[in-house]
């Protein structure tokens, strides 16, 4: 195999740092979540927040452990299938598949909604118009992505600079003028029935940094560095939000913040007055686009390792000409635009979507829960290793399973059995596919 075509080795630590930083959205997350949470756990929010973000930083050292220890473009799949074997790392790679690709839809569709808020608003609530331009954004991220992971690290800095510089001037505005009936100042008792449902939202909020992970293969220099990206991309952006919640609960009410549940930024940028609503709008749309490209470099280079390992059809494991994995983002990009234009032409489609995705961060959870697994699994019986490989994500991955289980019982009815069943089916395919690479000569 040493003939073989490999993925080039082009992303430095400050490109890590940024494509992990801009797979979490700041702006994006804050204009799609902030309001479910505010409305769960009101001035204690924050707290919520800094609950989550340190619980993934305990979990982000353990990557970083696996990633010295493996340096795979599988991540996280990889990881479970060498810590517990070809079934278990199969049903890693069907949580990893449920959760990133309605994901990218998570990201597409808004952005198609948001794009047409700005250029043609009576066309924002035709949904077959939002599917379209949701599909032009999936297709024009997967054209930078085949041109190469470097041009969109570069993109990726530019846009989340952007959205950190409008971040920081709305929050440092909002902490400055206060408004009496903003949700930071109404009485709210502190307790784990309010903290805890928002701490599952904030799943969603916070997650993205692991796509350094996944870039281990294309990244310079030690085998360390895609975990020191992901963590600080991490804590850089839990930095952000978290100012960001605690500024803007200081201007919006509960009752505001419920009736734009969706589009929380609009609402603070109404606030503020002046032409802040559309700069925070398009400020929103400059963060979906570079979520969109991370998420898909995440999906790709999995996808990638899947087909590698013949856990996938192994077409979608080979590189192209310029070593870049070509078949992948076709796939991706067509699965993912397949998806949009479902949810834009069907009615039942959309709502189906719609539970799809409030059921996402929990199989974002789950991933993280097994990938900390696997980093006790290696690293218990290592000295050296033990406590920043086992002790810390394993406690962090005992934590998070609690709060899932309590978010779970807490979810509606519908979203309960989006989650069960997807975890189900995926039982027997992990079993399927599992048997299968045992059998299958090396």
């Amino acid at each position: 195999m040493t003939g073989a075509p490999r993925l080039v080795r082009v992303l430095a630590l400050r490109d890590l740092i940024v494509v992990a930083a801009a797979s979490m959205g700041p702006a994006f997350s804050l204009a799609t979540t902030m309001a479910a949470m505010l409305a769960t756990a009101g001035r204690w929010t924050w707290l919520a927040l800094a609950l989550v973000a340190l619980l993934m930083a305990m979990i982000a050292v353990g990557y970083k452990r696996l990633g010295e220890r493996m340096r795979d473009a599988g991540s996280s799949y990889a990881w479970i299938r060498a810590a517990f074997g070809p079934e278990a790392g199969a049903y890693g790679a069907w949580v990893l598949l449920v959760a990133n690709l309605f994901a990218v839809l998570a990201t597409a569709l808004p952005a198609g909604t948001y794009t047409l808020d700005l250029v043609a608003p009576a066309l924002a609530p035709n949904g077959l118009a939002v599917a379209l331009v949701a599909c032009a954004w999936i297709v024009a991220a997967a054209l930078l992505l085949w041109y190469g992971l470097r041009p969109t690290a570069l993109v990726a800095f530019a846009l989340l600079g952007a959205e950190v510089v409008v971040l920081a001037a709305a929050a440092g505005l909002s902490a400055a003028h206060p408004r009496s009936d903003g949700v930071a100042f109404a009485p709210l008792p502190l307790g784990w029935g309010a903290l805890v449902p928002a701490m599952v939202v904030g799943i969603w909020m916070i997650d993205g940094w692991e796509v350094a992970a996944s870039t281990a293969e294309e990244a310079q220099g030690a085998p360390s560095v895609p975990g020191w990206g992901g963590l600080a991309g991490l804590v850089l952006t839990s930095a952000v939000l978290l100012g960001a919640i605690a500024a803007f609960a200081r201007i919006g009410s509960a009752a505001g913040f419920a009736a734009h549940e969706s589009d929380a930024l609009a609402y603070v940028g109404d606030l503020l007055g002046g032409a802040w609503r559309p700069v925070l709008t398009a400020t929103v749309l400059v963060s979906l686009a570079a979520a969109l490209q991370t998420t898909l470099v995440y999906l790709t280079r999995s996808i990638y390792a899947m087909g590698r390992d013949r856990l996938l059809p192994r077409g979608l494991g080979t590189l192209d000409k310029r070593s870049e994995p070509a078949a992948a983002i076709v796939t991706i990009a067509a699965l993912s635009a397949l998806f949009a234009l479902l949810a834009g032409l069907s009615p039942t489609a959309k709502g189906a979507f719609g539970v799809a995705l409030a059921g996402t961060s929990w199989f974002l959870g789950l991933l993280f829960v097994l990938s900390a697994l696997a980093a006790v699994r290696f690293f218990a019986s290592q000295g050296t290793a033990r406590w920043s490989g086992a002790v810390v994500p394993g406690t962090a991955a005992l934590a998070l399973s609690v709060i899932l289980a309590l978010g779970f019982a807490a979810d509606d009815t519908l979203t309960r059995g989006f989650i069960a069943a997807s975890a189900i089916i995926g039982l027997p395919l992990a079993l399927w596919r599992g048997w299968a690479l045992r059998r299958a000569p090396n």
